[in-house]
């Protein structure tokens, strides 16, 4: 076992001196309306600074526009760097990169965590430049589709670093009882050992270790997720998913949001009882991640996907991106690098894909067949579901460990009707629904992925008209009820945690066009809880 587990200091600290961060204050030049192929080059004239990380299209300079942020920055290495890895933890919504000239291609996966190939650095002074397009024009940009329901921010959201390669360490349990594991570093044999004096990971008891592999210290947890017998198990026992969806999303920093925001947004979740949140819709930051871990919540992260396929979506947005070769190719390949990425957090319980795809579809079905091929073959001991919104006519989810649905009755289309009105239509299709799962999949744990209403921050009134807090906080409380009564749920996560922008001036008929963004959160943009608060915090401690 000291074979594995131990490596010189030396060599440890050796890695850590490497790092060199990029982050900080850089060359800048926005490119209104331009691409990333009509952009100008390394040698662009600056007029303007910018910080690394930020959205450039949350400064009051280029609020809001489209375009190619033009970034550079000269750079001084103390040693050279063997063979360097450029780290970009999360940005949007595609980028290209060169080193001293050196093209280091283009990357069409916004949120993602990028890993570049840069190779052999020497000591001495280095220019970095990188242009990031924020448009949204097909075929040039199929991974972010202008009618995804978030807002699709330009700008590097997380940090910026130059590595030096090590081979990834995965590390799985194999019986969380007895601390056994088994280690793997990239490219090798699987190691199989038990840890000593082990203690397990869990929400109540978020427990971490450290062993050092290969070179490098390695953080994980030990536990074990379930699905079996209609329920879902954590370390041998039943638990209940309770949270929300949230978006890594800040109103006045768009996605860059800091570590602050995100631990706020953690300690909010356990002050109300709740133990999940379902990141949506895209592969969650490194630092959320760890924030998770060391907090005990249970998450579900998924890759990025945004009702693909779907026949409201395609009418004004051609083509059907599941009928498209490229397009699939990068949902398998962007969902394999999540998993890797993220391999070692034992807060990711899920894993998931193409929220609200087009599952009635054949074409849907063979992507989804391959994406959890995909995400098994990496062996990690997750669930793996989608969030589902075809409820009626789903073929998809024959492979799937989780049921995982999302509906919103009475409010899309906005028709709630009287207050009983409301809440028969409200118990009536969540239980037809969940019915009609359970009989044509048996076994499997039913979950409620996504549901909610609008409630906006200070609008109130006793009639409880649509979109003020008293609707939202009824809505949610008839939801609740249902659910909470219902034992053949084994989760809820509210759309959802924060208000946050969606499509602005281009929204179309949806309710949020009306707001320039979602009010659908509990907590409204500035994070202030609103009326429905209370509710959730009493429903969330019913359940264990």
């Amino acid at each position: 076992m000291k074979s594995i587990f131990c490596a010189l200091f030396a060599a440890v600290a050796l890695a850590a001196f490497a790092d060199v961060s990029l982050d900080g204050s850089w060359s800048f030049r926005f490119e209104e309306g331009k691409m990333l192929e009509a952009a100008s080059g390394v040698d662009f004239p600056a007029a303007d600074t910018i910080p690394v990380p930020a959205c450039y299209d949350m400064m009051p300079k280029w609020y809001m526009k489209r375009g190619t942020g033009l970034y550079r920055r000269t750079f001084t290495l103390a040693a050279p760097m063997k063979d360097a890895v450029l780290v970009v933890d999360g940005m949007g919504v595609r980028a290209k990169f060169e080193i001293d000239g050196k093209s280091l291609g283009v990357h069409p996966y916004p949120y993602a965590r990028l890993e570049v190939p840069v190779g052999h650095l020497s000591a001495g002074e280095h220019t970095i430049f990188a242009a990031v397009d924020n448009t949204l024009a097909w075929p040039q940009v199929k991974m972010a589709r202008p009618y995804y329901d978030f807002y699709l921010y330009g700008g590097f959201y997380h940090g910026v670093k130059l590595v030096e390669r090590k081979p990834k360490v995965f590390v799985r349990t194999l019986d969380y009882r007895t601390g056994k594991i088994e280690v793997q570093v990239e490219g090798g044999e699987k190691k199989t050992m038990t840890v000593p004096d082990f203690k397990c990971w869990s929400p109540e008891e978020p427990n971490l270790t450290t062993i050092e592999v290969a070179g490098r210290k390695v953080r994980f947890g030990i536990r074990q997720i379930e699905a079996r017998n209609r329920k879902i198990y954590l370390n041998g026992k039943e638990i209940f998913l309770k949270g929300f969806n949230r978006h890594e999303s800040d109103w006045l920093n768009g996605a860059a949001t800091g570590e602050a925001v995100m631990l706020q947004d953690i300690q909010r979740l356990k002050a109300l009882g709740g133990n999940f949140i379902r990141g949506a819709h895209y592969q969650q930051c490194e630092r959320f991640l760890d924030l998770c871990d060391e907090n005990g919540v249970m998450v579900w992260e998924e890759s990025l996907g945004w009702g693909n396929g779907q026949d409201y979506t395609n009418r004004n947005f051609k083509p059907n991106e599941l009928t498209d070769e490229e397009f699939c190719e990068m949902q398998v390949h962007q969902t394999r690098e999540m998993v890797r990425a993220s391999f070692n957090h034992p807060s990711v319980v899920i894993y998931g894909f193409l929220n609200e795809c087009a599952s009635q579809k054949p074409e849907c079905k063979v992507l989804v067949d391959r994406l959890i091929e995909t995400i098994r073959a990496e062996d990690t001991g997750r669930l793996v579901t989608f969030a589902c919104n075809i409820t009626g006519k789903d073929i998809c989810n024959t492979n799937t460990d989780i049921i995982a649905f999302n509906t919103y009755p009475g409010t899309i289309p906005m028709q709630p009707g009287t207050e009983a009105e409301f809440r028969k239509n409200v118990s009536g299709t969540f239980n037809d629904i969940v019915r009609k799962f359970r009989e044509r999949y048996p076994d499997k744990p039913i979950m409620v992925s996504e549901s909610g209403c609008g409630g906006e921050f200070g609008r109130r009134g006793e009639y409880a008209s649509p979109n003020t807090e008293e609707f939202q906080n009824e809505y949610l409380t008839d939801i609740f009820e249902t659910l909470w009564a219902n034992p053949d749920v084994v989760g809820f996560s509210i759309w959802q945690m924060n208000d946050g922008r969606t499509r602005e001036r281009f929204g179309g008929v949806a309710v949020s066009a009306f707001f320039g963004g979602s009010v659908a959160g509990v907590f409204d943009r500035l994070r202030r809880p609103k009326l429905s608060a209370e509710t959730v915090r009493k429903y969330f401690n019913l359940k264990p």
